[in-house]
């Protein structure tokens, strides 16, 4: 997927801004949702296998916070779609949720990266 559909684009200069036209603020923030996001999964997937439609959109609504912080709009979507899910009073989610999941946490943090050390340079 290209950053342009993994990243917000807007959100991450928003955040350069703050930094008074840095990457240290964007930096630090990819480091702690690359180290709080894992929690998060394991929550909603905790949710997800005892059919727990509240705790799915609890966990979901936690992450979907997370990565629209950061810009992470791909992640933030899919946790969207999930905490709608829980709010509906279910947790039957589709069988690759859990790899859609991963494969944009994991895309996020390398894209988000990407951005970080091409705004240093």
């Amino acid at each position: 997927m290209p950053p342009s559909d993994q990243l917000d684009l807007t959100t991450l200069q928003n955040l350069v801004e703050l930094d008074d036209g840095g990457f240290g603020l964007v930096a630090e923030m990819t480091a702690l949702f690359r180290d709080d996001t894992p929690r998060r999964l394991r929550d909603i997937y905790t949710a997800l296998a005892a059919q727990d439609a509240e705790g799915l959109s609890r966990s979901a609504h936690a992450l979907k916070g997370g990565a629209g912080a950061i810009g992470a709009r791909a992640l933030r979507l899919l946790a969207a779609e999930l905490e709608v899910l829980g709010r509906g009073g279910s947790a039957a989610a589709p069988p690759d949720t859990r790899a859609k999941l991963d494969t944009a946490f994991q895309e996020a943090v390398a894209a988000l990266e990407a951005y970080v050390q091409q705004g240093e340079a």
